[in-house]
């Protein structure tokens, strides 16, 4: 292994929360969302580098929430018209080693523990691409597009949530970007382990204190759920 970098994708408008400003800039315990993962990030101290991938209308106001936190080796970049190409983008702005590992995180989940980050890079040694993952306690049932019924329960001891931090290996991300990207922005991939396909993913277990800030109510959520780490 060569060296580590993590990808913080940050480019959310606020839109689904209903808030005036995008959520990673919203305050849990004090400090926003975007602050908890550079902290976390940072204390785990093996990384080359933070990239901070932000919607271009809040460039600026990232720079001033991150100021006392990136060193001289990060960077923030503008992200792209979707989550895959705003994660594409900000790997596009390293060099990189087919031996090096690129962790992508969503900041909007302030939660993740420095041993996952630990075991997420032992995995990716073995698959080449990791990701954290929560078992389901829900039974689930498969319902298709546009109909009111199912008739396809699924077999819960097989079925996981994913979550993120996701760690990817530089040469497995090189045979990755040979793979066509759809025209249709709404067909790109929305995570690591989609982007993956029929690829083998290695996973790590989290728990469900691994909460995605995405409506209202998710916030207050996360304040009873945050663990220091």
């Amino acid at each position: 292994m060569n060296n580590l970098y993590a990808i913080l994708l940050s480019g959310g408008t606020g839109s689904r929360m209903g808030t005036d400003i995008p959520k990673q800039f919203l305050k849990l315990r004090g400090e926003s969302l975007l602050r908890h993962s550079v902290k976390r990030f940072r204390r785990f101290g093996l990384l080359k580098s933070i990239t901070v991938v932000a919607h271009p209308d809040w460039i600026l106001n990232t720079e001033k929430e991150l100021e006392d936190l990136l060193e001289p080796n990060d960077r923030i970049v503008e992200g792209g018209e979707t989550r895959h190409l705003s994660t594409v983008k900000g790997i596009d702005s390293i060099s990189y080693d087919e031996k090096d590992i690129f962790f992508i995180h969503d900041v909007a989940r302030p939660n993740f523990k420095q041993n996952e980050l630990y075991q997420l890079v032992e995995q990716t040694k073995i698959f080449g691409a990791a990701s954290l993952v929560c078992p389901v306690t829900e039974s689930l049932v498969r319902v298709k597009l546009h109909q009111n019924y199912t008739q396809e329960p699924l077999k819960r001891d097989e079925v996981y949530a994913v979550k993120t931090p996701q760690t990817l290996a530089g040469f497995m991300l090189r045979e990755l970007l040979l793979d066509p990207l759809p025209e249709n922005p709404k067909h790109h991939p929305t995570d690591l382990c989609t982007w993956m396909g029929d690829r083998r993913v290695g996973v790590v277990n989290t728990d469900f204190r691994n909460l995605k800030v995405t409506s209202p109510g998710d916030l207050a959520l996360a304040e009873t759920l945050y663990v220091e780490d």
